[in-house]
């Protein structure tokens, strides 16, 4: 929750009144409620450049006392919230002002009478050209505005600002470069004070009685938003308890109406519907085996159908085989025939041939 002063960084005018820091450990209210105490660190981290930015965005200080304190008390009615997440910073205050500035006329401004006087080391023309600096600060974009107040009104170093802002120094150097331009072009001081810019630097501060208002309001006003926690807590418990009571009732109207013993139709029932479930499940456990059988004759089929495959399949080789086989005989039977007609054929021509030799033979 805390943001050092280190980060956010302070400048302080010459001429600008310093508070004893005695009186200031005084007020201090964190000893007192230990609750508030992270808040009321956040809060002195950043009170006084947090209230120098509000002097120099309205102009007035009555003005800037008064959004001090709203937007402090508005930051920790949101933290203390149970749906916000975010965290305390400079960067914060600074986004909710501008939201709250609307709300708000600017209300006369005490430049002339409060800042001018603190710039005694410019000339009269000098002081004159510086007052009309506000009017071209409040005339620019949100943004640009920001900067400027934060750089030249403020004194902020460039890595301070970036760190209050939360972007790298590079950015926030081109920023500040574009806002100067854009300022110059709105507001056009002496050439004497172009040299001078870093020297009109200015933080207000705020005085005791005003310092512990401010304290006393955030003690107060933490003080009652944890008292409202409370209440949502203690109405949470009864809401609870009596939701518990009403229940109770209930059930305790419904078993006088219709005591135990009305409940042996509804056991009766509740049997009923025991044995119509056992029943079905038998079914469903017979329908199961009837599948789990078909299933078993379905596979006996397949597996006498792939049988007689192969047996067809066996019997037709065995018979291309066998005709193989008769063809083969066939043949040689075909072949002894013919033999057997060829010496038949030659003891005819042999027994021919002899009788014709011997007539031969007889002639001489």
């Amino acid at each position: 929750m805390n943001e050092s002063l280190n980060t956010i960084g302070t400048a302080i005018a010459p001429a600008s009144p310093a508070i004893p820091s005695a009186d200031r450990k005084a007020i201090d209210l964190a000893i007192i409620k230990k609750g508030a105490k992270d808040y009321l660190d956040f809060l002195d981290a950043t009170k006084e450049v947090f209230y120098a930015y509000l002097y120099h965005r309205t102009g007035s200080l009555a003005l800037a006392q008064t959004l001090l304190s709203e937007i402090f008390l508005e930051v920790l009615a949101r933290a203390m919230s149970l749906w916000w997440f975010g965290t305390l910073s400079l960067k914060l205050l600074l986004d909710v002002t501008e939201r709250v500035l609307t709300k708000h006329d600017a209300g006369q401004a005490d430049l002339d009478n409060v800042y001018l006087p603190t710039l005694s080391w410019l000339t009269p023309e000098e002081r004159a050209s510086v007052g009309t600096l506000h009017d071209a600060l409040w005339s620019l974009p949100r943004t640009a505005s920001q900067l400027m107040v934060l750089s030249i009104l403020l004194g902020l170093p460039d890595e301070r600002i970036a760190g209050v802002l939360r972007q790298s120094e590079a950015t926030v150097a081109a920023s500040l470069k574009t806002a100067r331009d854009l300022l110059l072009e709105r507001w056009h001081p002496l050439p004497s004070l172009m040299d001078k810019l870093s020297s009109l630097a200015f933080l207000p501060s705020l005085d005791l009685q005003s310092e512990t208002k401010l304290r006393f309001g955030v003690v107060e006003k933490y003080n009652a938003l944890r008292f409202r926690r409370y209440q949502w807590a203690i109405i949470a418990g009864l809401f609870a308890v009596m939701s518990n009571v009403v229940v109770a009732g209930v059930i305790a109207f419904a078993v006088i109406v219709a005591p135990p013993t009305s409940l042996r139709g509804v056991r009766t029932q509740v049997a009923s519907l025991d044995a119509l479930v056992v029943e079905r499940q038998m079914k469903l456990n017979e329908a199961h085996g009837a599948i789990a059988s078909v299933i078993r004759e379905t596979q006996g089929v397949a597996a006498y159908d792939s049988t007689r495959r192969l047996t067809s399949v066996g019997l037709g080789v065995a018979l291309e085989a066998l005709k193989h086989e008769q063809r083969q005989e066939t043949q040689i039977n075909r072949t002894i025939d013919l033999l057997k007609r060829a010496e038949t054929a030659m003891e005819v021509l042999s027994s021919r041939i002899v009788a014709a030799v011997k007539t031969v033979v007889g002639w001489f």
